[in-house]
């Protein structure tokens, strides 16, 4: 639910936002100015369930210190992300902070999560995400700098977290069932 609903209130503060490019932009500059509340708001309330979410996640998963960690980083990942929402851009230097750990933190759980994993397609997919978002936020606009492209950091973002989003789903799909 956390994902889905940031991504909804994420992409109609782009979309209600004249200004806004995908070709210069970066999502976090929605923070501040006419769309900032609905964008603040997307990012505070899907940390906050998405912190939720690796609760049952805990529960959920085998017991042992990869794990744990690996569900610790996630859950920092999640605060990382409300707080992006509270340390906007006016605030460079913590907005730098939390936002590196919004992507970092929870790409690095996935994959200690994965390396932990009984079950050979939690393994699979959580080392695959993690890995996947890492190069999206990492090595992408490392890319993008240097190709012809015009793209603006809002992408790679966008793309990180469509792989975060996808890893949540299915982890909290198979909450569901189990």
């Amino acid at each position: 639910m956390g994902s889905v609903l940031t991504f909804v209130m994420v992409f109609a503060s782009t979309l209600i936002s004249p200004w806004f490019r995908w070709d210069t932009n970066a999502l976090s500059e929605l923070g501040v100015g006419e769309v900032s509340l609905l964008f603040n708001s997307a990012v505070i309330i899907g940390g906050i369930l998405n912190f939720l979410f690796t609760i049952g996640l805990r529960e959920y998963l085998p017991r042992g210190k990869l794990v744990k960690t690996g569900v610790a980083f996630v859950m920092l990942g999640s605060v990382s992300l409300s707080l992006v929402g509270i340390f906007t851009i006016s605030y460079p230097i913590l907005h730098g902070i939390v936002a590196l750990g919004e992507f970092v933190l929870a790409p690095i759980g996935f994959i200690l999560i994965g390396l932990s994993a009984k079950d050979n397609t939690v393994k699979k997919l959580s080392i695959a995400a993690g890995i996947a978002a890492l190069i999206a936020i990492l090595i992408l606009p490392i890319f993008l700098l240097v190709s012809p492209l015009k793209v603006g950091f809002a992408v790679p973002e966008i793309i990180e977290g469509l792989i975060v989003a996808a890893w949540v789903i299915f982890m909290g799909t198979r909450l569901l069932c189990a």
